[in-house]
C-alpha cells in the first residue's frame, strides 16, 4: 500500500492530466446517453404489459388526446369554444355535449334537468370539459402545432391542459435538476465551512466532487440507456454519499502534516486511507448490488450506475485529490482556520443518562414501525403521487378532478379477424362495474339510430339507408364490387341479397372515386372521402396487421384492489374468446409493477441486511456488533416507511425500495464511525462510559458533516422539482438518512453500553504465532 500511495504522489501531474483528458472525453460522450422516460420500459420482458406494449408499438398508431377544463364560462360560450376548436388544424375531433333539437325545445325547467343529468360530463359548475383527438401521433409536429393552437385559442380563458401531447418531462427534470445542483453545492459548502479546518479543502473538495460526478456521467455511455430517475438523481446522490472519502483523506493528511513533510504526509495518509475508505465502501455498494437483484429493471439501472459512481468518487480521491493538494499545499496553510464544531461532551452524558427511558421506548417503536411499515398504502402509478411543486400535468389533472369524473383507459389486444367475438367481448365487457364505456370496430356505429357497425356486412338497401345514395347506383357498385372481387355467386341470385362489409365496401368505394372509375357528385364524393378518413383512423387505431384493439374506458381508481380486479374479469371475459389476450394501460403497469414489487421489497431487504451484516462481521471480527448496528438502521429505515402509515398518504413504491438500499448501505456508515471508535477506546482500556461520551464527541463532525449533506439533497430533491417520482424518492430519502442519525447518535451509543459484555465475549477468536507456536485469541478488549 506505501508504494502504491507513493506512486500516486510521485506520479501526481500524470495522474492530473489523465483525469482532466477523461473530464473532457466525459463532457463529449455524455451527449451520446439515451435517456428512457418511461418506467414501464423496465418492467420484465414477460409481463403482459411489456408483451402488450411491444404488440401495440407495432401494429398500431396511437393519436394524441388531451382534456381541456375550461372555467367561468356559459354553456353558450362553451359550444362556441368547441366549435372554435374543431376548425384548429391538426384536430380530428372535440368530444362536447351538444343539445339536440328537441332539447332546444324544452322548456325552462326540463333544461335545467336535461343540463344535470346529460351534460354533467361535460359541463357543470360553469366549467367546460373538452376531449380533443388529434390527427397525428402526440411526437408528431402536426400534433405539437395543433395543441399550441389550442392553447393560443384558450389563452383570454382560465383554462386547464391535462395532456401529454406537449408535455416535456425530460426538460422540466432537467431544469430542476440544474436548480438543485446550485442548492445541494451551497449547502455542500454551508456545511464544509463549518466542518473545516483550512477554507482552502472546500475548493479542493468540490473539484473532487466536480471530477467524479462529470466522470460518472460520461461514461454512462457503456449502457448505452439509462432511466430518467438514474439521470436525474445519481449525481447529487453521489455528492452525497461519497463527500465521507475526501474529508477521510485529507483530516489523515492534516494529522500527518503536523508530523512530518507534505509529500511524507500525503503517502502515508493514502497508505491509511485508502484500505479505510475502501472498507467504507463496502455498505454502501452492497445497498446498491442489492438493487441489481431486482426484476424490476430501474434496480439493475440505478445499482450499477451508483456503483460506478462510488467507484470513481474513489478513484478521484486516491489519483486527483492528492495532486490538488500538492499544487494548492501554500495556500491550505495561508487558509487555516479554527474549527467551528462545538465540544458536545455533554451530549453523551446525556445520552447514558436516559438510556433506562429511551431504550424500552426504542424497543416498542422498533415493533410498531416494523408493523406499520410492512402495512404501508404502496401506490404504483406516477400520478398518485404529489410533490410539493406540482407540474402542469399533475395540477390540470388535480383541478379537472374537483368537477368532472377522468376516465382510465384500458386497451385489450386480441388475434385479428373475428369482430363477432369481440363485439361480445364489449358487450360483456360494458357489464362491469367500473367500465363505462368500450370502443372498437364491432362496436362504432354508423348510422343515427345506431343500429349498424362498422363491421356489420349490408344489403344495398341497408347501405342505401344509411348513405342517403340512390338504390340504383348501390345496386350498380354491388354488382361492379362483385365482379371485381370474384364474387360471382351475387348474380345468380339477386344482387338485394348480396351482403358485402361496410369496411370492405367503403375501401372500394373510394378506391374507384380515386381511380376515377365512376362520376361522383361532389357532395357524395366529400362525404366518400371524410368517411374513409373516419375509417382509416379507427383501423390505425383499432386494427393492425395481425392483432386488433378495443379500448375500455373506466371510472374510479387507476390503481388499487377495485380497478386490478376489473382487469382480471376483462381478462377472463377475453380468454373465452380468445387464446391470446393481452390487457394494457397505466392500470395494468400498476398492476405488474405491484406484483414485482412484493418479491423485489422481500429480496432487496434480506439481500441488503445480509451483505451489510457480513461486511461487518469481517470489519469487527464480531458477532454481535453486526446485528446491532443493522438493528438500528433497520429500525431507522422502518419508522422512516411507518410514517405514510400513520399519516394515511400513499407511499411511491420505487421510494421504498431505492431508499431502503441507500439508507442502509449508507447511513449504516455513521454506526461505524462510532462503533469503531468506541471499541478502539474499550480495547486501550477505556472505561465504556467515557469511551462513549468520547466516542460521540470526536464522531460528530463527521456524521454532522455527511448527514447533513445527505438528508439537505433528500429534501431539496423533494422540494424542487415537480416530477412526482423524483420528488418522492428526495423526501423519503432526506426523511430516512434524519431518522438514521438521530438513532444512530443516541439510541446506539447506548445499546453499545448496555451490551459491552455481550461484545466483548463475541469477538470472533483468531490464531497468532508467539514465539513460533500457535495459541488462541478472542481478539476482544483484553
Amino acid at each position: 500500500m506505501r508504494k502504491l500511495a507513493e506512486f500516486i504522489v510521485d506520479k501526481r501531474k500524470f495522474l492530473l492530466i489523465i483525469f482532466i483528458a477523461a473530464a473532457i472525453g466525459s463532457v463529449i460522450m455524455s451527449s451520446h446517453i439515451n435517456v428512457i422516460q418511461e418506467l414501464t420500459d423496465y418492467l420484465p420482458d414477460d409481463t403482459e404489459t411489456s408483451i402488450g406494449l411491444d404488440v401495440m408499438d407495432e401494429q398500431f398508431t396511437t393519436f394524441g388526446t388531451a382534456k381541456v377544463m375550461v372555467q367561468n364560462v356559459t354553456y353558450d360560450q362553451a359550444k362556441a369554444i368547441a366549435d372554435q376548436l374543431k376548425d384548429i388544424k391538426g384536430v380530428s375531433a372535440v368530444d362536447f355535449y351538444e343539445e339536440d333539437e328537441d332539447d332546444e325545445n324544452n322548456d325552462t325547467e326540463e333544461k335545467e334537468f336535461t343540463n344535470s343529468e346529460d351534460m354533467r360530463d361535460s359541463y357543470q359548475d360553469l366549467a367546460a370539459l373538452y376531449s380533443i383527438s388529434f390527427e397525428t401521433p402526440e411526437d408528431d409536429s402536426l400534433a405539437q402545432a395543433a395543441i399550441a393552437d389550442v392553447r393560443t385559442a384558450l389563452k383570454d380563458y382560465d383554462a386547464w391542459f391535462y395532456t401529454t401531447v406537449d408535455k416535456d418531462d425530460a426538460a422540466d427534470l432537467q431544469d430542476d435538476m440544474k436548480v438543485i445542483l446550485v442548492i445541494a453545492v451551497i449547502i455542500i459548502v454551508g456545511v464544509l465551512l463549518f466542518t473545516s479546518g483550512t477554507y482552502m479543502e472546500i475548493a479542493i473538495f468540490m473539484l473532487v466532487f466536480g471530477m467524479a460526478a462529470l466522470l460518472n456521467m460520461g461514461t454512462n455511455f457503456i449502457f448505452y440507456n439509462i432511466s430518467f430517475v438514474t439521470n436525474a438523481v445519481a449525481t447529487v446522490l453521489q455528492l452525497a454519499m461519497a463527500i465521507d472519502y475526501a474529508i477521510i483523506l485529507f483530516h489523515r493528511f492534516m494529522e500527518e502534516k503536523g508530523k512530518v513533510n507534505t509529500r511524507e504526509a500525503l503517502v502515508r495518509a493514502l497508505e491509511k486511507g485508502i484500505p479505510e475508505i475502501s472498507s467504507s465502501s463496502l455498505t454502501t455498494m452492497a445497498g446498491m448490488v442489492a438493487l441489481m437483484f431486482m426484476q424490476f429493471g430501474i434496480g439493475l439501472d440505478l445499482g450499477r450506475v451508483m456503483i460506478k459512481a462510488i467507484l470513481l468518487s474513489m478513484l478521484s480521491v486516491f489519483g486527483f485529490m492528492p495532486g490538488l493538494i500538492m499544487l494548492w499545499e501554500k495556500q491550505i496553510d495561508r487558509t487555516l482556520h479554527k474549527s467551528f464544531v462545538p465540544n458536545i461532551e455533554f451530549w453523551g452524558k446525556i445520552v447514558l443518562a436516559i438510556r433506562h427511558v429511551t431504550l424500552p421506548v426504542f424497543a416498542v417503536v422498533m415493533v410498531v414501525a416494523c408493523f406499520l411499515s410492512v402495512n404501508c398504502n404502496y401506490v404504483y402509478d406516477n400520478s398518485s403521487v404529489e410533490s410539493a411543486k406540482m407540474n402542469e400535468y399533475m395540477t390540470a389533472k388535480r383541478e379537472i378532478s374537483k368537477v368532472f369524473d377522468l376516465d382510465n383507459t384500458l386497451a385489450v389486444v386480441v388475434p385479428k379477424g373475428d369482430y363477432d367475438s369481440e363485439a361480445r367481448i364489449m358487450e360483456e365487457v360494458e357489464s362491469l362495474p367500473m367500465v363505462d364505456s368500450t370502443l372498437g370496430l364491432a362496436n362504432v356505429t354508423v348510422d343515427d339510430d345506431e343500429q349498424y357497425v362498422l363491421t356489420d356486412s349490408l344489403t344495398p338497401q341497408e347501405l342505401a339507408d344509411i348513405t342517403d345514395m340512390d338504390i340504383d347506383t348501390i345496386r350498380l357498385l354491388y354488382r361492379f364490387y362483385a365482379w371485381k372481387e370474384e364474387k360471382y355467386g351475387a348474380f345468380l341470385n339477386s344482387i338485394d341479397d348480396f351482403e358485402i362489409p361496410l369496411l370492405s365496401m367503403i375501401d372500394f368505394i373510394y378506391g374507384e372515386e380515386e381511380n376515377e372509375t365512376f362520376d361522383f357528385s361532389a357532395d357524395f364524393s366529400q362525404d366518400i372521402q371524410d368517411m374513409h378518413k373516419t375509417v382509416s383512423d379507427a383501423r390505425e387505431q383499432l386494427e393492425g396487421d395481425e392483432y386488433s384493439r378495443m379500448l375500455v374506458m373506466t371510472t374510479g381508481p387507476i390503481e388499487g384492489d377495485e380497478i386490478f380486479h376489473t382487469i382480471d374479469q376483462i381478462r377472463d371475459i377475453a380468454y373465452q374468446y380468445y387464446h391470446e389476450v393481452y390487457v394494457v394501460g397505466d392500470s395494468t403497469s400498476d398492476y405488474d409493477l405491484s406484483k414485482s414489487f412484493t418479491q423485489d421489497n422481500l429480496m432487496v431487504s434480506i439481500m441488503t441486511a445480509v451483505f451489510v451484516a457480513i461486511i461487518l462481521l469481517f470489519t469487527f471480527t464480531n458477532y454481535s456488533i453486526p446485528l446491532i448496528l443493522v438493528a438500528t438502521i433497520q429500525t431507522s429505515i422502518w419508522i422512516n416507511f411507518s410514517i405514510p402509515a400513520v399519516t394515511g398518504t400513499g407511499m411511491f413504491f420505487l421510494s421504498y425500495l431505492i431508499v431502503s438500499s441507500i439508507q442502509m448501505g449508507a447511513t449504516i456508515d455513521y454506526a461505524i464511525v462510532i462503533t469503531s471508535r468506541y471499541t478502539a477506546y474499550r480495547k486501550e482500556n477505556v472505561d465504556k462510559r467515557t469511551a462513549i461520551i468520547k466516542t460521540l464527541n470526536e464522531s460528530f463532525p463527521t456524521i454532522i458533516t455527511s448527514g447533513t449533506i445527505m438528508t439537505s439533497a433528500g429534501f431539496v430533491i423533494g422540494q424542487i422539482t415537480s416530477n412526482p417520482v423524483i420528488a418522492s424518492l428526495g423526501t423519503t430519502l432526506g426523511t430516512g438518512t434524519l431518522t438514521s442519525i438521530i438513532l444512530v447518535m443516541l439510541i446506539l451509543p447506548q445499546l453499545l453500553y448496555v451490551f459491552d459484555g455481550v461484545i466483548n465475549k463475541t469477538y470472533r477468536k483468531r490464531r497468532i504465532n508467539i514465539g513460533g507456536g500457535e495459541t488462541q485469541t478472542n481478539g476482544g478488549a483484553e
